[in-house]
C-alpha cells in the first residue's frame, strides 16, 4: 500500500525524505536544524542560492562577462547581488547564534563532551578556532559557512534524491541493497553504525555508479602551476585555467564500455576497478585539491540509505530515457525526481 507520495525535485527538496537529509546535515555542521524549508522566507533562500549558482555558471560560459567592469551592467548582477545578500544573512544569522549559544555555554561552565572530548560541530568549531588564530576574520567565517551549506548540503541532498530514484527504476537492485542492508544491520529500532557503514560493499557500489552517471559538479576548474604534458604534440602551459569535464569522463566509452549510459553497479567491482586510471571517476574531484568532505558524504549516503530502504520500498514511472539532465555548478534532473514510497512490511527472515 502506498503511503504517500514523495516527489523529491533535486534542487529544490519539497518532501519529508529531503528535509531529513537537510536536517541531519544542519546539526552535524551547525548544531540545529537550519529549516531551509519550514517557511517562505528560507524558501527564498533556496531559490536564491539555485539561482546564484546558475548565474555564476552561466558567466563561466560567456567570455565577455569576464571582467567585472563589463557584468556590472548586465541584469544578471543585480539578481546575483541580491541572492547572494539573501544568501549571506543567513551565514550571519548563524554567525550571531553561535557567538550567543558559545557565550552562554561559558557563562554557565557547560561543555558538551562525547568520549571525553569537547563534541564541536563545523560551525562551533570555526568559532573556537577564531578565537587563536587572529588571521582568521568574520569574513573567512562567513566564507566557510557559505561553503558548508551550498557544498555540504545541496549537494548530498541532491546525490541522495538521484540515488533514490535509480533504486526506484532498478528494483533488482534495490532489493539487493535491502537484502545487503538487512544482513548487516537488521534491527530497524537500532541507528546504522559507522561500522555497519563500512561493511556495506554492495550499496557503496550503488553510490558510487549513481554519482557516475550524476555527478553533482559535472565540471570543475582548475590552473595549471606547471606546464602540463599530455602528449608529443599538446602541452598545457603553466598558468592556464583549464576545465575538466567530468560528466563526459564517466560517460566516456573507451573507459566504462560500450553501454556507458546504462546504470550497472558491476562497474565498481574491485577487479574492474584495479583495470581503470584512479582518476578515471572523479565524483570528488581528485589530488590535493579534492573534496575535503569525502568521507562524510559517503558515510552520510550509505547510512541514510540503509536506514530508508530497510523501511521502505520505492517505486517510479521514469525511466533513465525520460530523464533531462540541466548543467550548471550542481548538476540537476530537471524533470525532478519523481519517487513513490511504500512500508517496507517487517520480515524477520
Amino acid at each position: 500500500m502506498v503511503k504517500s507520495p514523495a516527489y523529491v525535485a533535486t534542487g529544490r527538496c519539497t518532501e519529508p525524505m529531503c528535509e531529513l537529509v537537510h536536517l541531519a546535515l544542519d546539526k552535524n555542521a551547525f548544531g540545529r536544524d537550519i529549516g531551509t524549508q519550514a517557511h517562505d522566507g528560507h524558501d527564498e533562500y533556496l531559490q536564491c542560492l539555485d539561482t546564484f549558482l546558475s548565474l555564476v555558471f552561466k558567466r563561466v560560459l560567456h567570455v565577455e562577462r569576464y571582467l567585472e567592469c563589463i557584468y556590472r551592467l548586465t541584469k544578471d548582477y543585480a539578481t546575483e547581488s541580491s541572492c547572494v545578500n539573501i544568501i549571506r544573512n543567513m551565514s550571519l544569522d548563524l554567525m550571531k547564534e553561535v557567538k550567543e549559544n558559545t557565550h552562554q555555554a561559558q557563562q554557565q561552565g557547560v561543555e558538551e563532551t562525547y568520549g571525553g572530548k569537547p563534541a564541536l560541530n563545523f560551525a562551533h568549531s570555526l568559532s573556537s578556532l577564531a578565537k587563536h588564530n587572529p588571521s582568521l576574520t568574520e569574513d573567512h567565517i562567513k566564507d566557510h559557512i557559505d561553503t558548508m551549506i551550498m557544498a555540504g548540503h545541496d549537494t548530498t541532498a541532491t546525490t541522495i534524491a538521484n540515488l533514490l530514484l535509480m533504486l526506484a527504476m532498478h528494483r533488482e537492485v534495490q532489493e539487493m541493497v535491502y537484502q545487503e542492508v538487512m544482513s548487516v544491520c537488521p534491527d530497524k529500532s537500532k541507528p546504522v553504525t559507522m561500522e555497519d557503514a563500512n561493511n556495506l560493499v554492495y550499496t557503496e557500489m550503488v553510490c558510487k555508479e549513481t554519482m557516475r552517471l550524476f555527478p553533482v559538479a559535472p565540471v570543475i576548474g582548475r590552473k595549471c602551476a606547471a606546464d602540463v604534458k599530455l602528449d608529443d604534440k599538446h602541452t598545457i602551459p603553466a598558468g592556464c585555467c583549464v576545465a575538466l569535464g567530468i560528466y563526459q569522463i564517466h560517460r566516456d566509452p573507451t573507459i566504462w564500455g560500450p553501454e556507458p549510459g546504462k546504470f550497472n553497479p558491476d562497474h565498481f567491482l574491485p577487479e574492474r576497478v584495479a583495470e581503470r586510471h584512479p582518476y578515471a571517476y572523479l565524483p570528488f574531484s581528485g589530488g590535493p585539491r579534492n573534496c575535503i568532505g569525502i568521507r562524510y558524504a559517503w558515510l552520510s549516503l550509505k547510512i541514510m540509505i540503509a536506514h530508508l530502504v530497510r523501511n521502505y520500498r520505492f517505486k517510479t514511472p521514469l525511466v533513465m530515457e525520460d530523464l533531462v539532465l540541466k548543467f550548471a555548478i550542481v548538476l540537476r534532473i530537471t524533470n525532478g525526481c519523481l519517487v513513490s514510497i511504500e512500508d517496507r512490511p517487517y520480515s524477520s527472515e
